[in-house]
């Protein structure tokens, strides 16, 4: 009985903790892959190691591809379409991918983000992180925080 209640106790103290799910929008994702210091590069890298879940769908992944795929990004990171490469296909296996079709408009200011949303909202992410301004505005939807890259470290990975 007192080796249930131990592991009953470690249970409680340790099988709490949550890995967060999130949303990085395209431009987190992309400034992410290329620099890497920086807020973006180290909400990939808390991928990377799990401290957080991140969500897509396929939407976002072509999105990022074609960013990461055009000229003036390959002429400017030689190592682009490598990384671009490495981080889809991380992206693909790690990633929880959602099918993310809006339903209804909810960035008045830009239609096209209205997928970002539909795709926290359908894989019950408790986070969007982005750099859009029209994004950043919401602040929430449905529960979900709008934040900053720099916001969600500080915040959610309490990093400084």
């Amino acid at each position: 009985m007192k080796s249930w209640l131990m592991r009953f106790r470690q249970w409680l103290k340790f099988g709490q903790r949550i890995t967060p799910r999130v949303v990085a929008d395209t431009n987190v994702l992309v400034s992410g892959s290329l620099v890497s210091v920086g807020a973006p590069a180290r909400i990939i890298q808390a991928a990377r190691d799990r401290r957080i879940a991140l969500v897509s769908c396929p939407l976002l992944l072509a999105e990022y591809a074609d960013v990461m795929g055009r000229p003036h990004i390959a002429k400017k990171y030689r190592e682009a379409a490598r990384v671009g490469q490495a981080t889809l296909e991380f992206l693909r296996v790690k990633a929880t991918l959602v099918a993310a079709i809006p339903q209804q408009r909810i960035v008045p200011d830009d239609p096209d983000d209205d997928v970002v949303i539909a795709c926290a909202v359908e894989g019950k992410a408790r986070y969007v992180v982005t750099g859009d301004p029209h994004l950043q505005r919401l602040g929430e939807h449905a529960g979900i925080r709008i934040l900053s890259p720099r916001q969600f470290v500080t915040q959610v990975l309490h990093e400084t």
